[in-house]
């Protein structure tokens, strides 16, 4: 196995141990996953690290959520890495008296370096293409209001929603696929940052 093989292997094995840690509360192993600035932006969340991993903890047990993730793309440069991911995120609960299924199809772009202690996810971004929601029993309706959805992005609108109905605050401004330019200036800036060719 080439250097760069392997590289792109603990990138891989990075990835997935970060993932596993956050669905099952494994705090100690998730910090170990981050650079010390390391930064994080997803639906509801826009900060560091340190941060995402103090407020997961106080949210961990009341809103559960599932990530399976896909197959990445992990372009690696020296001691700097790029990796796409597929991410499809499942949660169970009840909304409105109903128990409901919400599913998110997004991708992970992270940026990780190799330091002293072996690879570090430095920065991931949530970009999201589209969701659902259904009654998790059939023949039980699920019932929006009109209005529900105004105002909210189609790539996240479902999980604004889902969300919002507990509490917390969803930006407008996440990244999706119905801004295709500022994805363009996202990937721009992360691959710049690697010294890779896009």
């Amino acid at each position: 196995m080439s250097d760069n093989e392997a590289d792109v292997m603990s990138v891989l094995d990075l990835i997935a141990h970060e993932r596993q840690a956050r669905d099952r509360g494994w705090w100690s192993r998730l910090e170990r996953c981050y650079t010390p600035e390391a930064t994080i932006r997803t639906s509801w969340f826009d900060g560091t690290a340190v941060e995402y991993i103090e407020v997961s903890k106080r949210v961990f047990d009341h809103t559960p959520s599932t990530h399976r993730l896909g197959l990445p793309v992990i372009d690696v440069n020296g001691s700097r890495a790029i990796a796409e991911v597929p991410v499809t995120i499942e949660m169970r609960g009840a909304f409105r008296g109903v128990e409901t299924d919400l599913v998110a199809y997004l991708r992970m772009l992270h940026r990780a370096e190799r330091g002293a202690g072996g690879w570090r996810l430095a920065a991931s971004v949530a970009i999201f293409d589209h969701d659902t929601m259904t009654s998790a029993v059939p023949g039980i309706a699920l019932t929006l209001n009109p209005g529900d959805l105004q105002g909210t992005r189609p790539s996240y609108r479902m999980l604004s929603l889902w969300m919002t109905e507990r509490g917390y605050t969803v930006p407008a401004d996440r990244h999706g696929v119905d801004r295709p330019t500022d994805l363009t200036a996202l990937y721009d800036d992360a691959y710049a940052w690697a010294g890779l060719p896009r």
